[in-house]
Parts: C-alpha cells; structure tokens; sequence
C-alpha cells in the first residue's frame, strides 16, 4: 500500500502544480538579481572611499521568457458519480481519482454489479431473438457472481453465502416482474443498454452510463439498496439530469425500479421527469465543483455516511494524512 509519505508528496506535486501558474522568478532571474545586489554593494562599499560618487548605469541581465505552466488531467472529464463523491467527500474523491488508489468493491457494490449484469444479459439475449427463460440463467448467475466476487474485498464477518442468495433473490425479482415488459431503444443498430454517453454541460466535458433507455425515450435505471427509499434523491435527480442534457433521444422522463436487500426482498418503482430547474442546477454545480478539484484543497468529510472503515478502502490514508479516526465497522451500522 502506498506510504502516507508518498501520498504526501504526491499530493504536494500536484497541488504545486495547480499553483505554478503564478507568478514565480526562474532560476535565471533569481541568479541576476544576486548578481545585481552584489555589484550594488560593492559599488557602494567603493564609493564611500570618495567625496562624489560616478553615476552608474546597470545593465539588467535578460529575464528568461516564462515557461509554459504544466496543464493536469486531473477534472478534464467529470461524471455524475465523481461529483456525487467529490460533494460528499473531497479526500475520498482525492484518493480514489487522483492517486488512483485501490478501490475493490465491497459487498453492497459487488451485489449491485451483478443484479445489474444479470438484467444486462437478460435484455440482449431478449434483444437478439434468444430470449433465455430466468429459471435458464442460473448457472449464467454463478459465473457472473464468481468473476465480481474474485475482485471483491468483503469484511471478515460477512456472510458471503447469504449474500450471493440474497443477490440471486433480487436479480430474480427484476427478471421477473420488470424486465420483460421492457422494450429497449434501438441505436445504431444496437440496443440503448448501459449506453456510455458523452457531452458538454457549461463547458465541462461529461460523461456516463446509462443503464437503459426504452423504446419511448424514457430513462430505466435500477438500483439497489438496504433500505426503502422514500423519495428520488438529489444525487439521483443530477445524474437523470446529465443524462437529459448529453444522451440522444432523451426525453428527460425516468423511472427508478429500487431492489431493497430486506429480509423480505421489496421492489420500489419512482417515476421522475427533469425539470427546468435541474438543468439548472447540472449547468452551475459541474463547472464549480471542476473548479474546486483544480484548486486542490480537499478535506475529508468525517460526518459522511460512507465515512467508516467498512464503507471506504481509503481510511487508512486518511487517518494517515489528517489525523482523527475514522469509524470503525460496527460504529457505521
């Protein structure tokens, strides 16, 4: 794992070469200058030998023409999950695009990757003439479990048993009850299922994954959650946004199925259409937050709800470069 020192200097490197578009004297000039002092001082020391003093005329030495200042990567492309993060936690987001530090899933993540993939190989097949029965794709499940499991990293107490059936009970429920109504668009000849888009929101280069866009334009996007949700929350409502502004043939229409892990499994569908204000909102807050990951202050957000040893692989860098303590697993639940 990276050293807490080493995730310093980095860090160091790259603030500093945010801040080099300053105005900064080159060697060059710094040189010139103690060479000027110098003969300043010697003249005077030389002249107070005599009653008058000659004039002097002092030739500065060329100052070199400043280099061009180091342009970063770091922002040139934003998504709505890298301002979700950023916004709830500057460090996180720091450690996670910056340094590039390992992010391996955990189980909510692997849980979500898999219900997703599932659906995904559902809907092609359903797409390409084949359409396999669900009851079909349960060794299709085991493989997909096994390849997101193998990348994983879980907790020492969870029980992954109970998790990959929990999973397969979810992943059953979306095939049955909402994917086969479903009638994906067609573009380019191809189905609109986890669709990479890209575009421009006030001058910010964006992009994303659409999870699915139907046949009437309307935004199908699943998720899955521990618990009920009650509403379609802001963070939801800026990436249905983003997607309204850069997809083709968006209507800016969505509807939100949420698989609840409860013990008894629970299938939440929310309707939402983009507003004039949520474009808005999108236009403002990418060309901010872009502006605050450019000027390289971040700091980590120890109130968050991702913020415990369970929820974030970088705990042990933050607790390293600030100090404090981040929450343990059992203080998170």
């Amino acid at each position: 794992m990276t050293s807490p020192e080493a995730l310093a200097v980095e860090k160091f490197l790259h603030r500093f070469s945010r801040r080099s578009l300053d105005p900064i004297p080159s060697d060059g000039l710094l040189a010139a200058r103690q060479r000027i002092d110098g003969v300043l001082d010697e003249r005077a020391r030389q002249f107070s030998l005599f009653d008058g003093s000659p004039e002097l005329e002092l030739i500065p030495a060329p100052i070199p023409a400043p280099r061009e200042a180091p342009v970063s990567q770091i922002a040139d492309v934003l998504s709505p999950s890298q301002v979700r993060t950023f916004m709830d936690c500057s460090a996180r987001w720091w450690y996670k695009y910056g340094l590039g530090l390992p992010d391996p899933k955990g189980s909510s993540l692997v849980r979500g990757i898999v219900v997703h993939r599932m659906a995904e190989i559902y809907l092609r097949t359903k797409f390409a003439g084949a359409a396999l029965e669900v009851d079909e794709l349960a060794e299709i499940f085991d493989d997909v479990w096994q390849e997101t499991a193998a990348e994983s990293s879980f907790q020492p107490d969870e029980d992954l048993d109970k998790l990959k059936a929990q999973t397969a009970a979810l992943a059953r429920m979306y095939l049955d009850d909402v994917a086969p109504e479903i009638q994906p668009a067609v573009i380019a000849g191809q189905p609109a299922i986890e669709m990479r888009v890209a575009g421009e929101i006030a001058g910010v280069n964006v992009r994303g994954i659409v999870d699915l866009l139907d046949a009437t334009g309307r935004i199908c996007d699943l998720k899955t959650a521990a618990r009920k949700p009650s509403c379609v929350a802001p963070d939801y409502a800026l990436q249905i946004a983003t997607y309204a502004e850069i997809a083709p043939r968006v209507t800016g229409e969505a509807q939100l199925v949420t698989l609840v892990a409860t013990k008894t499994p629970q299938l939440v569908t929310m309707t939402y259409r983009v507003s004039d204000a949520d474009r808005s909102y999108a236009r403002a807050i990418y060309p901010r937050v872009q502006d605050a990951m450019r000027a390289g202050v971040v700091t980590p957000n120890r109130g968050s709800n991702l913020c415990s040893r369970k929820h974030c692989n970088f705990w042990e860098a933050c607790e390293a470069e600030y100090g404090g303590r981040v929450k343990g697993a059992c203080e998170a639940e």
